[in-house]
């Protein structure tokens, strides 16, 4: 089952950076209401540019609505979710202390990082980080669909946190 989070990507280029020769690109994340996300990140690689539909997906649009959904698995091996009209991309997410950190299938780390103590509680959960315990791994499959192009999600793969943390 997908935990599935709505949130508004809105281009900022104040927030561009290069690191270690990789270009990232700036977004202010945003919650469907305009309130901020609190998570440490908020620019992106041309991977999660492609994931996300950000960067020259966006089509001229300086913001876009996404709605994000994270598939937790069992194994690396679990064959990969497909959904139409969605990104996929399978990510690990590997716990070190009150962090966790994403990496690639290969298992490069990529640049994001979430953070127990001021991550906002809805990422945490979504991303499966308050679940994990401390030196483990788990694996997920991430899916981005942008919300005007999106069809109502199958039944039964929509999904919300628990009520503590609406």
């Amino acid at each position: 089952m997908a935990r599935t989070i709505r949130v508004l990507f809105r281009r900022d280029p104040s927030r561009d950076r290069h690191d270690n020769d990789i270009p990232f690109e700036g977004y202010e994340i945003l919650w469907p209401e305009g309130k901020p996300v609190a998570v440490g990140f908020n620019a992106f690689c041309k991977h999660g540019q492609r994931l996300m539909g950000l960067g020259k997906h966006l089509l001229g649009c300086h913001e876009k609505f996404v709605d994000l959904m994270c598939f937790h698995l069992g194994g690396r091996e679990d064959n990969l979710t497909r959904l139409p009209g969605a990104r996929v991309r399978r990510f690990c997410i590997r716990r070190t202390g009150r962090q966790g950190r994403l990496h690639f299938l290969d298992g490069t780390a990529t640049a994001i990082v979430f953070d127990l103590d001021s991550d906002e509680a809805r990422v945490l959960w979504w991303i499966g980080l308050t679940e994990l315990p401390e030196g483990r791994e788990l694996w997920i499959d991430v899916a981005a669909r942008p919300v005007e192009a999106a069809p109502p999600l199958p039944v039964g793969l929509e999904a919300s946190p628990s009520p503590a943390l609406s």
